[in-house]
C-alpha cells in the first residue's frame, strides 16, 4: 500500500484503518464531499463506496442498524437517487446524523429511518440547477426533465416526512409550501431543520459515542448533547 502524508501528518493509511474500523466493528459510514459517483469520486468517504458498504452490512447481520454520518454540499441528483434507493432498500435500519447538508445531502439525510442532527449544523435547499446547450427543441427536452427532477425531489422530501412546517398536513399544501421555499436557497439551522421535518431531533453523546460516553464525557456540553 502506498502511504500518502496529508496536511497535518495524517497518514492515508491511517484514514483507512479508521475508516475499516468503525464500518465493521460499530458499522458506522461517512458520506462526505461532493455527492457523485464513480469513476470520478471513488475515495473512503464518496457515494460509491457508501453504496457498495450498505449493501454488503446487509448482507452481514440485516438487523443490527446503521449509521450514516452525511457532511455534503450536495451534488448529482442521480447519482444521489441511487444512494436514497438504497437507504429506503435496506432491511438493517439506518440512522442519518447530518453534519452540514445542502441539496441532494438534505435528502440523504431525510431518508433514513432515525435522523439526528449536530446543534450547531446547518441544512440548505434548493431548486435542481442544470445548464443548457442546444437548439430550442433541446432545450425544452430538457426543461421538461428538470421540471420532473424537481417534482421527484418535493416527492422524496414527502416521502421521507417533511412537512414545511405546515401544521394541517395536507400533501397539498405542504408541496405547495417546499415549492415557495426552494425556489431560492433555503437554509435553515438544526432546530428550523427539526421543525421542517428533515430530521427528527438533535444529535446526543450517545449517538456519536456510544452508551458508555455518558460515563466519561462532561455534561456541560452545548445543547442536544
Amino acid at each position: 500500500m502506498w502511504t500518502i502524508t496529508r496536511p497535518g501528518g495524517i497518514r492515508e493509511d491511517q484514514v483507512e484503518v479508521s475508516q475499516l474500523y468503525l464500518a465493521r466493528e460499530h458499522r458506522i459510514l461517512f458520506l462526505r464531499g461532493t455527492i457523485i459517483a464513480a469513476p470520478i469520486r471513488c475515495d473512503h468517504f464518496s457515494l460509491t463506496v457508501m453504496l457498495d458498504d450498505i449493501i454488503a452490512l446487509n448482507r452481514d447481520d440485516p438487523v443490527k442498524p446503521i449509521t450514516l454520518i452525511i457532511d455534503s454540499p450536495g451534488g448529482s441528483v442521480a447519482d444521489g437517487f441511487m444512494l436514497y434507493d438504497v437507504i429506503k432498500a435496506s432491511r438493517a435500519p439506518i440512522r442519518t446524523i447530518g453534519f452540514n447538508c445542502a441539496s441532494m445531502a438534505t435528502i440523504i439525510l431525510a431518508a433514513g429511518g432515525e435522523r439526528v442532527l449536530m446543534p450547531h449544523s446547518t441544512s440548505m435547499l434548493h431548486l435542481p440547477s442544470t445548464s443548457f446547450e442546444g437548439d430550442t427543441k433541446t432545450m425544452e427536452i430538457r426543461q421538461r426533465e428538470v421540471s420532473r427532477i424537481k417534482d421527484q425531489l418535493v416527492d422524496a422530501y414527502m416521502a421521507c416526512g417533511v412537512t414545511a412546517g405546515v401544521k394541517a398536513v395536507e400533501r397539498g399544501k405542504v408541496r405547495k409550501q417546499i415549492l415557495k421555499d426552494i425556489d431560492r436557497e433555503y437554509w435553515l439551522s438544526a432546530e428550523e431543520a427539526i421543525a421542517y421535518g428533515l430530521a427528527d431531533r438533535l444529535a446526543t453523546k450517545d449517538d456519536l459515542f456510544g452508551l458508555e460516553s455518558s460515563m466519561v464525557l462532561s455534561d456541560e456540553a452545548p445543547k442536544g448533547y
